[in-house]
């Protein structure tokens, strides 16, 4: 009786669902971007208030349009000596002292953009070092 009943259950939930399917499209086109940002490059920015510090560097770009973000995929990278990272890059410090402080680097673009961030959890002004980025568009 418990098996049929649980058949029973099974067969409810499963019928139940309902959603939005999407099916593969082929991505055969891409635009690839290769960004140094030198460490006197990074701009400085806070609030109003002078709190919430974190670092930015913006380069324009060409070649992203509407269809490209409405049906395309971005992803961003920071490289390290011949390795790749997926943005946004997320890492824990300490130094000698004993201080420590996360890091975060994440990016946004638009059409004509694309912005990377460097945010330290303590929000101590610890300006960035230079780094490489990479920004592959597909659609």
């Amino acid at each position: 009786m418990r098996t049929y009943l649980l058949l029973l259950v099974s067969a409810l939930v499963l019928m139940s669902c309902e959603g939005t399917y999407s099916y593969p499209e082929e991505l055969n086109t891409k635009q690839v971007f290769r960004f140094t940002v030198k460490a006197s490059d990074w701009q400085k920015v806070t609030d109003q208030a002078g709190r919430n510090l974190y670092y930015r560097c913006s380069f324009p770009i060409s070649g992203v349009n509407q269809y490209v973000i409405d049906n395309g995929a971005t992803m961003g990278y920071i490289e390290f000596d011949g390795f790749q990272q997926s943005l946004p890059y997320t890492r824990h410090f300490e130094n000698n002292d004993g201080a420590k402080w996360t890091r975060t680097v994440d990016f946004d673009f638009s059409r004509t953009d694309v912005h990377f961030y460097v945010t330290n959890n303590d929000f101590v002004p610890d300006p960035p070092e230079t780094m490489y980025f990479r920004v592959v568009f597909i659609w």
